[in-house]
């Protein structure tokens, strides 16, 4: 099978468009990553984690409807149709990205990511491997209480997209990602001040404040409630039947204890398949 197979047709967003706009598109599409059109040529990708990287560390005044999508546009990789999936994953782990292109310079005519690897391992692999061999151990986690600059600068320090939130006794209680911050942002940059002026550069800003926004509002407010777990000892094809059902990247990987032993995401599952 080649994953001309499996891949899906690309959505684009033009050149001309702002990082607000392609917030937007990402949270109405539930998709991850939009190609970059000019005068009808595909120039470019964009990444919904890209976005939240750049967005929460960028110290310049502009504000969500002011930042060009170009400044976080990054090449587009392509690779020749005929590729198989388990060798489009090698080379998603060896160049660290999470999708590739079919078709030629500057047309993409599909696109492959790890969410069909996931959906590739999960109709067509019955080998027996579980996930516990697979898992990512160490996870890392913020509490319900925890002002939002702080979980904001976790996550940019260690350059992840979502966090575990545990309350006062130490339990899981929900997840914490870009796409979170991303509502927030647009649902507050949409309000204006007292003059009637846009304040989403001020709210931007505010996430990394111990002044302002950042200071004041806490995990728990932001946070996705409930996890979506899944046992050590089951199969990695259940896990990418989990991921897919609920449309997320990751599952919480609980012990014989049902305490966390760790996570295990699409980069993980696109690993095993790279083996």
């Amino acid at each position: 099978m080649s994953i001309n197979n499996i891949s899906k047709k690309p959505i684009s967003i033009m050149k001309k468009s702002t990082i607000s706009d392609a917030i937007r598109m990402l949270l109405n599409t539930k998709i991850s990553r939009l190609v970059v059109v000019e005068n009808g040529k595909h120039i470019g990708i964009i990444t919904e984690k890209d976005i939240g990287l750049f967005l929460f560390s960028e110290n310049t005044k502009q504000g969500l409807d002011e930042i060009p999508i170009t400044k976080i546009m990054k090449p587009i990789e392509f690779v020749n149709q005929k590729i198989t999936p388990e060798n489009s994953a090698k080379i998603m782990i060896k160049k660290g990205i999470s999708s590739l292109a079919i078709g030629e310079k500057d047309e993409v005519k599909r696109i492959f990511t790890k969410s069909d690897l996931v959906n590739y391992y999960a109709e067509n692999i019955t080998d027996g491997k579980k996930v516990v061999d697979f898992m990512t151990h160490d996870y890392e986690f913020t509490h319900t209480a925890a002002p939002l600059y702080k979980v904001v600068r976790k996550m940019l320090e260690k350059k992840i997209s979502r966090l575990v939130v545990k309350n006062q006794n130490e339990e899981p209680v929900g997840i914490i990602s870009f796409r979170d911050l991303f509502r927030i942002a647009i649902e507050l940059g949409d309000e204006k001040d007292d003059l009637g002026y846009g304040i989403s550069d001020q709210i931007r800003k505010g996430f990394l404040s111990k002044e302002g926004f950042g200071n004041i509002s806490l995990a728990r407010e932001v946070m996705t409630e409930g996890l979506i777990t899944i046992k050590f000892n089951q199969s990695l094809s259940d896990a990418c039947k989990l991921i897919l059902q609920n449309n997320i990247s990751g599952l919480v990987v609980l012990d014989g204890n049902e305490s966390i032993a760790g996570i295990i995401g699409k980069t993980d599952i696109t690993k095993a398949i790279a083996k």
